[in-house]
């Protein structure tokens, strides 16, 4: 056990109200897990637990405690605690991982279902039960009872929302702004990646169709950019639901991923599709758009929502510095 993870676990012990100074004896049990999250000096989050073993043998993972500090939501940094201690918990040989949260908890739920748990049961608290996945995390490497979540090799920015609303634009822009100080990053409009028809299937089965389309040529594409030197990719896509995400998240694989939704008034938008596009085309984005302002949007999908109502470039520095990437150095 290193002084450095007994330090940055007492400094999240304090930031998170806990009693200061235990950090030592609880990361002296065998049977202890923890992350934290840290950015330079400051502790953004944190989650802790333990590895149980039961009377037939079997082990399983039990989260206790999972936090991130509310200025830092929204990042993707309870999904990278959470994959952490999972991925720890299936090195030390256990094959399930359950917790509890709140009934009302709508955040915490929409995270622990799009990380796979199955609802166990339900009342004031819920339960939720993970399968853990030891052939992946045995190739993940070792992992120490705790220390800083540190990012992947690479990162993917997907920027979301309603056809119209300057997706496409916007991710030129924030590629720009990552050329310009040296990045080596990949723009993929995934609209471009389904340019394919008609489609097999009719209706909802065809959208399905081109969906998953996308996923796959995304996953193709990526991975020659990043065999040519790519560490950056900003994506443009259409997702509506934690399952979308979920698939484009593994089509950028070894990526941490930011997904942003952009949006923008109903006119503004209507305004732009009718310069942009003709026809049965116009009509289907039309609907579209009216359908969207209807219906209710699973919001867990995006990690925070920015308007556009600015020049692409401002929107790309509003993107990136929000998603966490102020801190890249200048050059590869």
């Amino acid at each position: 056990m290193a002084a450095g993870d007994v330090r940055l676990f007492d400094r999240a012990l304090d930031r998170f109200g806990a009693v200061s100074g235990g950090g030592r004896a609880f990361l002296g049990s065998p049977s202890a897990l923890a992350f934290v999250a840290a950015e330079r000096d400051e502790v953004l989050g944190w989650c802790w637990g333990y590895h149980l073993i039961r009377p037939d043998n079997a082990s399983m993972l039990y989260l206790h405690r999972l936090e991130v500090a509310q200025e830092h939501r929204r990042r993707g940094i309870g999904g990278a605690l959470l994959r952490a201690f999972m991925s720890a918990g299936a090195q030390a040989g256990a094959s399930r991982m359950f917790l509890t949260t709140g009934e009302a908890n709508g955040p915490a739920r929409a995270l622990y279902e799009s990380l796979g748990g199955g609802l166990a049961a339900q009342g004031p608290t819920v339960s939720y039960w993970f399968p853990l996945e030891p052939a992946a995390a045995a190739s993940a490497g070792p992992v120490p009872g705790a220390g800083a979540v540190q990012r992947s090799e690479c990162r993917a920015l997907l920027l979301t929302g309603d056809a119209g609303v300057g997706k496409s634009t916007v991710a030129d822009a924030a590629g720009q702004v990552l050329t310009a100080a040296g990045h080596v990053t990949a723009v993929v409009d995934t609209d471009l990646l389904a340019q394919f028809g008609p489609p097999p299937f009719p209706g909802p089965a065809g959208r399905r169709g081109y969906d998953d389309l996308k996923c796959a040529n995304l996953a193709s594409v990526w991975a020659n950019f990043k065999a040519a030197g790519a560490r950056f990719v900003v994506v443009a896509a259409a997702i509506d639901s934690m399952a979308q995400r979920q698939r484009y998240a593994e089509s950028l694989a070894g990526c941490d991923l930011s997904v942003v939704r952009l949006i923008a008034d109903v006119d503004t938008v209507r305004a732009r599709l009718c310069r942009r596009d003709t026809g049965p085309k116009l009509d289907r984005h039309l609907r579209a758009l009216a359908r969207s302002r209807s219906a209710p949007r699973e919001d867990a999908v995006a990690d925070f929502t920015i308007t556009n109502d600015r020049t692409p470039a401002e929107i790309a520095a509003d993107v990136l510095a929000r998603s966490g990437w102020v801190d890249l150095p200048s050059g590869t």
